[in-house]
């Protein structure tokens, strides 16, 4: 079997392209692939798939976490996935100058911003779509909740229409906004990012009762309209040194609660995206892909791999 490692931002993927549909990818196959130490390493897999009906987009992204989860969407993924697939051939950009990224989530169309002197992607920009923003859709699940309002937000707004809930975590109320981009997220803002409790409160909040598909966590904080800082302790994974999907939202969250302008560079331990979203809109995100590098897995290696015969790290 044939892979690529490539990172978007430093979230990073092992890309297995599989445009017949071919490979089964079950669960402990992607934990020891994942794995850096007995593995490749990574954050997660991503396989390129086909698409039945070309109105669906061109590839589909079938992304799972290092866990082995199956996951509705990841925008770093969508990048490199685009990458990949015009680098190589699999699609080609259409009349309005996208590739199409067909995802659990719906197509993600993606714009080649720039490209390097051989003509290989080097920056992409991605429609997101338009967040979600009705908690029961995140999904989000209000009686789980501590049931008031943050102080500064709209106590007397129904439950539903808040901006920002309470959540008990470790002994106190947690503050935080929640969004879909086809993929839950809790926002909560901190005064110090390279202080926040990630590692601690991350693991909590993803595997709280009010999150019943569980939920990345952002840690964001804002250090002018148009510059964020950001920690994200993803779903299945922990933290990472970037996420897609968290950008967006947390630009999303912020912009509803007054705090960042339209336009907003999102600095994260891995690089900086740019994140653009005005209500009613999609949510487009620009940044990255890099492919590091392309190998071949040895077959004993992968036949146990797939057999679940491989001891992974937790």
């Amino acid at each position: 079997m044939d892979f690529t490692k490539a990172h978007g931002t430093a979230n990073d993927f092992v890309v297995l392209a599989d445009p017949e549909d071919r490979l089964d990818v079950p669960a402990h196959l992607v934990r020891a692939l994942c794995d850096r130490r007995r593995g490749i390493g990574a954050d997660g897999v991503i396989r390129i798939g086909a698409v039945a009906d070309p109105a669906d987009g061109d590839v589909f992204m079938d992304y799972r976490n290092a866990d082995g989860s199956i996951v509705e969407m990841c925008g770093n993924g969508v990048r490199v996935t685009a990458k990949h697939a015009v680098d190589r051939g699999l699609a080609r950009p259409r009349e309005d100058g996208t590739v199409v990224v067909a995802t659990r989530s719906g197509p993600k169309p993606v714009r080649i911003v720039a490209r390097h002197p051989d003509g290989t992607v080097a920056e992409v920009e991605v429609d997101m779509g338009p967040p979600v923003l009705t908690p029961t859709e995140v999904p989000f699940d209000l009686a789980a909740t501590a049931g008031t309002a943050a102080a500064g937000t709209a106590g007397a707004a129904p439950a539903g229409d808040r901006l920002v809930h309470q959540v008990d975590v470790d002994g106190h109320h947690l503050d935080v906004s929640v969004v879909s981009m086809g993929n839950p997220h809790a926002v909560t803002l901190v005064d110090d990012v390279a202080a926040a409790p990630v590692t601690t409160l991350g693991p909590q909040v993803e595997t709280h009762a009010a999150f019943p598909a569980k939920t990345n966590v952002e840690f964001a904080q804002v250090v002018a309209r148009d510059h964020v800082r950001l920690r994200v302790w993803e779903r299945g994974v922990g933290e990472t040194a970037a996420c897609g999907t968290g950008a967006c939202a947390t630009v999303v969250a912020l912009q509803r609660l007054g705090q960042v302008d339209r336009e907003v560079a999102v600095e994260l331990p891995g690089g900086t995206l740019r994140v653009r979203w005005h209500p009613g809109e999609s949510v487009m995100m620009t940044g990255p892909a890099v492919e590091v590098g392309h190998g071949t897995i040895d077959d004993a290696w992968l036949r146990d791999a797939q057999a679940g015969l491989l001891e992974t790290a937790p």
